[in-house]
């Protein structure tokens, strides 16, 4: 069996079967798809029950409400294929995903085959689209790379195969119980192992961007967890690289400072937090590594006035300044 889909449902109704229909139009591939619904509370689960009682190569899987990062590892349990896709369930393939990633991946024994997406929104708009339409084949060494620099290699788990007996032989899974940055995490522990990486740049998957989506309900609801799922996700980063390349490592800074620079922007929105120790550590750490930072400000998010008041302002008057530059 060339791939195993494996789809974490929960309170998806509107959008499920559309993603189902889509992986079972995907052409000249042998797969399964593996449905696991975390304690949905609307129709979800019964779509699922359906599709898996209609097809003989879907598994439909229900357990109580756990979060995405277990969905995702009792998918890995049940999958058989050579590659392994991390589907949205909201989202959809392109009907010729598949077949173009794993003609790439089979052709090149590549442990990573990445593609680009488009972003649609509710109302149809594209907002995301941006491709060179090329393939790439990269070292282990530069597959990191691309992927802390963001080079045609998304944090997402969902533009990526991967394959199967390099997560397995490396105990490669999802942190239990995280819902924010589990994509980012699995990703840098996948990259580390992952001898040959293929890109296929080109638009094959669609995501849809929804306001009420269940990263953007997390953050507002819950900005200390997400402080500390940032930091978790900046130590798993610190610890995977310990034995790569001087490049690596310092690229893994400027990953690092980039989305420091994104959650600071998000804590000037609560200024209670503008004391918290963890914000002050992470303003030093950028500070630290301010000649990074010179060297990479644009990539990382700042402008040259940005990268000069972080270096400089005591850390309490910079976070005053990022909430009115919001």
């Amino acid at each position: 069996m060339d791939v195993s889909v494996i789809i974490p449902v929960y309170n998806t109704e509107k959008y499920l079967a559309a993603c189902i229909d889509s992986i079972l139009r995907q052409a000249n591939v042998s797969l399964e798809i593996i449905l696991v619904d975390d304690g949905s509370t609307d129709s979800s689960a019964s779509i699922c029950d359906r599709y898996a009682q209609e097809y003989d190569n879907i598994t439909a899987l229900y357990i109580q409400n756990s979060g995405p990062a277990t969905a995702k590892n009792i998918g890995l349990k049940q999958a058989k294929g050579n590659y392994i896709a991390l589907t949205d369930s909201d989202d959809k393939m392109g009907p010729l995903m598949l077949h173009k990633m794993l003609s790439a991946g089979y052709e090149h024994d590549a442990d990573i085959i990445c593609c680009n997406y488009k972003q649609i929104d509710e109302q149809g708009h594209i907002s995301h689209l941006n491709s060179t339409n090329q393939q790439y084949v990269l070292n282990h060494e530069e597959g990191l790379i691309h992927f802390f620099s963001k080079n045609k290699i998304y944090s997402q788990c969902w533009t990526k195969l991967y394959k199967r007996q390099m997560l397995t032989d490396n105990h490669i899974e999802n942190d239990p119980g995280l819902r924010t940055d589990e994509d980012f995490i699995f990703n840098i522990r996948a990259f580390v192992h992952a001898k040959t990486t293929v890109i296929v740049d080109e638009p094959l998957y669609e995501y849809t961007h929804r306001s009420s989506s269940l990263a953007h309900a997390y953050y507002k609801n819950n900005i200390s967890q997400y402080i500390d799922n940032r930091i978790q996700r900046v130590q798993v980063t610190q610890d995977a690289v310990q034995n790569e390349t001087d490049t690596v490592r310092e690229w893994s800074i400027v990953h690092i400072i980039m989305y420091y620079n994104e959650l600071l922007g998000k804590v000037s929105q609560f200024p209670e937090y503008y004391s918290d120790k963890r914000i002050n550590g992470i303003l030093c750490f950028i500070k630290k590594n301010k000649s990074t930072l010179n060297l990479h400000y644009r990539l990382c998010g700042f402008s040259k006035v940005g990268k000069y008041l972080i270096t400089y302002l005591p850390n309490y008057l910079y976070m005053i300044y990022r909430k009115f530059k919001n």
